[in-house]
């Protein structure tokens, strides 16, 4: 503004931030915001989207959306400050299973990971509801670019183990494994792409591009399987300079947990001798390399 009464005129009066926080860091704080309850405000920011978002559409009629606010963390005169610096919002009941509907990052603040930080933290609370999602449709191709390079890594670090809710899959697979006639050891990881869908919240369609993207994937006896080892990945991860690792602390998780292994896993290993295959895919990974019988 060209002078100090405009921005006077202009200054919100309302207590800052809004909603309530449902992720902190060291460097960074989470706000949620219903739309609803906070109208102006959210469509003042849907405004202010639209100066850096040519695709941006809904302006008003943001009573059915959820904003998560980004706040970055800095210290002024000894004195700790919130900085906004983006922000992304979903609709609070998605028919398509839309986890994201909008997501921006100021320019100052691009090429931090802010953005990949935001993409974790949506598919973390579609997690937690115990259901799958993803970003609304069509992604421009810079929104395409930065969700296939968390997909890659999330599916990566879950194929690997690495990923909080595989491993305590795998750990309660192993135990349950023990008291099984099928061989089972520490180097094989069995998953379908259905589970693959569950602990990391991605759907199923966009695990099964990301696989096939990485040529993980092969179409054998009527069903897709993955049939790797250790090193393989790790070979791929080399070769598409996948960054492994969390964006997101989840120490700093404000909210409930979900929960990683359905009840009703036990049975199905019962039944099967491994995981549930009813959804014709299956992925196999062990060191040597072949699919288990």
């Amino acid at each position: 503004m060209r002078h100090r009464r405009s921005l006077e005129a202009h200054r919100c009066e309302d207590p800052f931030p809004r909603g309530r926080a449902i992720y902190e860091d060291a460097s960074t704080v989470v706000y949620e915001v219903d739309g609803k309850e906070h109208t102006l405000y959210c469509q003042n920011m849907c405004l202010l989207s639209k100066l850096f978002l040519d695709q941006k559409t809904i302006y008003y009629d943001i009573g059915g959306f959820l904003f998560y606010i980004l706040l970055v963390k800095s210290v002024v005169g000894g004195r700790l400050e919130l900085c906004f610096a983006g922000y992304f919002s979903k609709e609070k009941t998605s028919v398509e299973r839309n986890n994201l509907a909008c997501i921006l990052v100021l320019p100052p603040f691009r090429g931090q990971n802010y953005g990949q930080l935001l993409i974790e933290l949506s598919y973390e609370l579609t997690r937690l509801e115990n259901t799958t999602g993803g970003p609304e449709q069509p992604l421009s191709s810079q929104g395409f670019h930065s969700y296939r390079s968390y997909w890659r890594r999330a599916l990566v670090q879950a194929l690997l183990g690495r990923s909080h809710a595989a491993a305590a899959y795998l750990r309660r697979s192993s135990r349950l494994m023990e008291t099984h006639t099928h061989r089972w050891d520490d180097s094989q990881r069995i998953f379908s792409l259905g589970r693959l869908s569950r602990l990391t919240g991605i759907r199923i369609e966009d695990v099964l591009f990301t696989l096939e993207d990485l040529d993980l994937i092969q179409f054998w006896r009527g069903r897709h399987v993955v049939c790797i080892a250790d090193e393989t990945i790790q070979k791929v991860v080399s070769e598409k300079r996948i960054q492994l690792g969390h964006r997101i602390d989840y120490d700093g998780l404000l909210v409930g947990c979900s929960n990683d292994m359905s009840d009703d896993m036990s049975e199905a290993l019962s039944e099967t001798g491994s995981e549930d295959l009813g959804d014709g895919h299956e992925t196999d990974q062990g060191d040597s390399g072949e699919e288990s019988q």
